[in-house]
């Protein structure tokens, strides 16, 4: 008995470390995906760092990465995080920079406004490829599958 109380302490406490880490990548990739809209708003618009098109951002990010911490093992929050992320990626990163007839703009067509939008796309990547790894884990546990370093899976042994 005291055998596998000991196992199943072992076993929270990877859990919680796989928990911890799971939520330090995504503070990291979090960080970065703000900074890099930062940088852009910063480099491209006349705005300081407390406008709300730079705080509103950080509370949404605040809040899911609040809402990760409370429910780590929720769909609903990892989907959220990556809809979050490829919308910046897509609509700030991509979309935004192109001289397209639907924005209320016309973006400057310059090299460094097409570097400063490469920054802000790519600095959403972090944060796409934590979520989808998260959907794939949370996947994966559903059917009691694990998947080992190699990336290769692997049933789970009662």
């Amino acid at each position: 008995m005291w055998i596998n109380q000991r196992q199943d302490s072992n076993t929270d406490s990877a859990a919680s470390t796989a928990g911890r880490r799971k939520l330090g990548l995504l503070a990291l990739a979090l960080a970065v995906s703000w900074g890099s809209m930062l940088f852009h708003n910063q480099s491209e618009l006349p705005l300081t760092p407390l406008d709300i098109e730079n705080t509103g951002p950080l509370a949404v990010d605040i809040v899911l990465f609040v809402a990760c911490w409370r429910w780590p093992s929720s769909r609903v929050v990892w989907t959220s995080i990556l809809v979050w992320a490829l919308i910046n990626m897509v609509v700030g990163g991509i979309v935004t920079v192109l001289p397209l007839p639907v924005l209320p703009f016309v973006p400057e067509q310059t090299v460094e406004h097409y570097v400063v939008h490469a920054v802000y796309a790519i600095g959403q990547l972090p944060l796409v490829l934590v979520a989808a790894g998260a959907l794939r884990g949370l996947r994966y546990q559903k059917r009691g599958i694990t998947a080992d370093g190699g990336g290769q899976d692997v049933r789970a042994h009662d």
